[in-house]
């Protein structure tokens, strides 16, 4: 994904400012959220998710400028300072695009994707995907628009089915939680 010239000018100004942690928030839905530490009255356990970021210039601003490191920490690039997401649940979430079977996915960031390399679906029936943009799940409220068909009883981290979604991928069933599977890290730290 691209990154804006102002900030690619803005991190060679100033090299060196720290990056930070803690926040950031994405959301299962692909909802920015602020975490307002640091505000009077701040409690973690009543506001730890965030308060949703609701500008869209600012929502386009943070998924032109969002991405992963070498280590599979995902951040936006604010000017000169890296920000860590945490991620609620995976570092891009897929909507479905068109009906089956010319079906297309988009990210959450409104980046197409072009190319799925491996599906794989977890315990609890998220359909996992790694794509040319980076790994992340297929929104959930878009499972059933999916040719998708999976066997009854897949064994341990066997075939689990078939998806049918630019092109035709063989779906495994992930023995492991999805960051380890697909190499993102929920909270960068």
């Amino acid at each position: 994904m691209p990154i804006d010239d102002q900030v690619l000018q803005a991190m060679a100004r100033w090299p060196d400012v720290p990056a930070v942690h803690g926040w950031l928030r994405l959301d299962r839905r692909g909802r920015w959220l602020l975490i307002d530490r640091g505000v009077p009255g701040f409690d973690e356990a009543l506001h730890g998710a965030g308060s949703e970021i609701t500008s869209p210039p600012i929502i386009d601003f943070i998924g032109r400028n969002y991405s992963a490191d070498p280590q599979g920490r995902w951040h936006w690039q604010n000017g000169p300072q890296r920000v860590f997401v945490d991620l609620a649940f995976a570092p891009l979430l897929f909507r479905v695009m068109g009906e089956a079977p010319a079906q297309s996915l988009i990210t959450h960031t409104g980046y197409p994707v072009g190319r799925i390399g491996r599906a794989a679906a977890d315990a609890e029936g998220n359909l996992w995907l790694e794509t040319d943009l980076g790994a992340g799940c297929i929104d959930d409220r878009d499972l059933g628009a999916l040719d998708l068909t999976l066997l009854d009883a897949p064994g341990p981290g066997g075939r689990a089915g078939t998806l049918r979604l630019m092109g035709e991928h063989a779906v495994g069933l992930l023995g492991e939680p999805p960051a380890t599977a697909f190499g993102f890290e929920p909270t960068p730290r």
